[in-house]
């Protein structure tokens, strides 16, 4: 298994390659880390797995072993030869040599037809894993569970509660789709080549809750709208964004008792999901 210094740098080696920071290419070296990962994704014979930047192969490798297929997109065709080539024993394995937000996610979903179920276990490119895990939570999918090695900041942002610096839209999309909680954390020394931060496994579990809301889509985008700029308050967030009246905002916060001067860090999802649907769902 690929899981350490030398045998990394060896395969870089033998296929004339070298890491691409343009594309977050750390590329995995601690067994120990990698070991934990597949464990807490709870290893299972009828279990599909969809991996983002599989890299070249290292937990990869790990989860042919331990699920019944594996769906790898990787947007470097350089390393997509790697992957073919150092796992071709594996008949469990379908690499895709595609950029994963353009993907047709559902079409390629298919792969999974003989699965009970489907999961997502990838060590994320720190460049992109906002586009990404805001893809795959804003898109109706059949993947059940997120397993996800992200940027320590990234991780905290992705379960942070009202009232503190790390909540924003992020946080409040993750609570709303999921049940989010950090599994452990990754030192950057896990890595070749080294990063300049550590990491964190996370865990995403979707759920559905109920919040009334008609139209989620409208919804989501609400939310980002009302972050879009942390310094402001809602009501001139909102006043920014939409075409609505100082008195018709006002209106709405003072029958959900809410403070002219409050800003969207200090709401909880639910009391933002009564602010989106006095405004916009009210009848």
């Amino acid at each position: 298994m690929l899981n350490n210094v030398k045998k990394t740098k060896a395969l870089l080696e033998k296929h004339q390659l070298r890491p691409r920071k343009n594309l977050g290419q750390n590329f995995l070296i601690d067994e120990n880390i990698l070991n934990k990962i597949v464990l807490a994704a709870r290893p299972d014979p009828e279990t599909g797995v969809v991996e983002i930047g599989p890299g070249i192969g290292a937990l990869t490798e790990a989860l042919l072993q331990n699920f019944r297929k594996v769906l790898a997109f990787e947007i470097d065709k350089k390393l997509v030869g790697v992957l073919k080539e150092e796992l071709a024993k594996y008949s469990n394995l379908k690499i895709l040599s595609q950029d994963f937000l353009k993907a047709d996610l559902k079409k390629e979903l298919s792969f999974f037809s003989d699965c009970k179920r489907v999961i997502t276990v990838s060590n994320l490119p720190y460049y992109i894993t906002t586009q990404i895990i805001i893809r795959l939570l804003e898109e109706d999918n059949e993947i059940e569970e997120f397993y996800f090695m992200v940027q320590k900041e990234v991780g905290e942002r992705m379960v942070a509660k009202e009232g503190g610096k790390d909540y924003g839209s992020l946080s409040i999309l993750i609570n709303y789709r999921c049940e989010g909680e950090i599994l452990f954390p990754v030192s950057r020394n896990s890595f070749f080549p080294k990063p300049n931060v550590d990491s964190v496994v996370i865990k995403l579990k979707k759920r559905k809750l109920d919040l009334g809301i008609k139209n989620e889509r409208n919804f989501l985008k609400f939310v980002r709208n009302i972050f879009s700029q942390r310094r402001k308050t809602l009501v001139n967030n909102l006043l920014a964004n939409y075409m609505l009246t100082r008195e018709e905002i006002l209106g709405v916060l003072k029958r959900l008792a809410l403070p002219e001067s409050i800003r969207s860090e200090a709401l909880s999802l639910e009391k933002i999901a009564e602010v989106y649907m006095n405004i916009f769902e009210s009848t």
